[in-house]
């Protein structure tokens, strides 16, 4: 308070330091990880995932989360059901700042109701992000080819309204968003910023929930998705294989994604059966 505009860029500056030395410690646990570990082949699962769910230092109010993205969201649930990988990585801070999900508004929600929908809470318009929709739907699980529409991308992001970080809300919003109650930097669901009402997405209808039970089932759906196993299929077998995968494995891991039901250790398993692989 009552710093002067050369002292404010000054701490700017000290702050931007002390994160991006975060981020080169977390680098480096990284490396000494793969380094040493006896399960090498988990360590280049865990590479593989992260690049899946990638987040970029490039943008600066990511660089203090990127490092944990991976030791927080993805290392825990590379030998578990996609389903679970994936809300953890989508849903975790840094995801939810890369892709401007903590400001995302539902227009219809309380909040937007308070405050008045042509109005700004902390000079930023009060309104819907389709960023991580739109990210989930391309990138993460079904594919640019997946069959889905900008319908589906603009219900989706409604559905996922309310997933935020209570802590990073504009003062006077604060109360109404329960911030004091959560603790600094962990993502909530926040009643008051979620888009009310029941969703159709890619043809299946899901109700209208004042919790994150909507966002939940909307990507347990996509997690089983023929069209996520296909994709995520051909992304593995290019990853350990050729950049130009053999067809018949790309069938191979899709049918065992879709048996398995994502349950990702049954699908390296078929990927280390197959004779491709060796």
């Amino acid at each position: 308070d009552g710093a002067g505009a050369e002292a404010m860029q000054a701490e700017r500056r000290a702050m931007r330091q002390d994160l991006r030395q975060h981020y080169v410690i977390s680098v480096a646990a990284r490396f000494d990880a793969a380094l040493v570990s006896d399960t090498p082949f988990v360590e280049r699962l865990v590479h593989f995932w992260s690049n899946h769910f990638a987040v970029s230092i490039d943008k600066v109010v990511t660089v203090g989360f990127a490092g944990l993205h991976e030791f927080e969201a993805i290392r825990p649930h590379v030998l578990g059901s996609f389903t679970t990988l994936a809300w953890a990585a989508v849903t975790h801070p840094a995801m939810l700042l890369y892709l401007d999900q903590a400001q995302s508004i539902g227009p219809d929600s309380l909040l937007a109701q308070r405050v008045g929908a042509r109005r700004a809470v902390n000079n930023r318009p009060i309104g819907l992000n389709e960023n991580l929709a739109r990210e989930i739907l391309e990138l993460h699980t079904l594919g640019v080819d997946g069959g889905y529409t900008q319908a589906d991308v603009t219900e989706f992001a409604r559905a996922l309204t309310g997933i935020t970080i209570p802590a990073l809300a504009p003062g006077p919003a604060r109360r109404l968003l329960g911030a004091d109650s959560v603790p600094e930097g962990e993502v909530s669901f926040v009643p008051a910023l979620h888009q009310p009402g029941a969703r159709t997405i890619l043809g299946r209808s899901y109700s209208a929930a004042r919790d994150d039970t909507q966002a939940r089932a909307i990507i347990g759906d996509l997690a089983l998705h023929p069209k996520t196993a296909r994709h995520l299929s051909f992304k593995l077998a290019r990853h350990f294989v050729a950049d130009d995968p053999p067809p018949a494995l790309v069938d191979r891991l899709t049918a065992a994604w879709l048996a398995g039901r994502g349950d990702l250790t049954r699908w390296y398993q078929a990927l280390l059966a197959s004779p491709e692989a060796w």
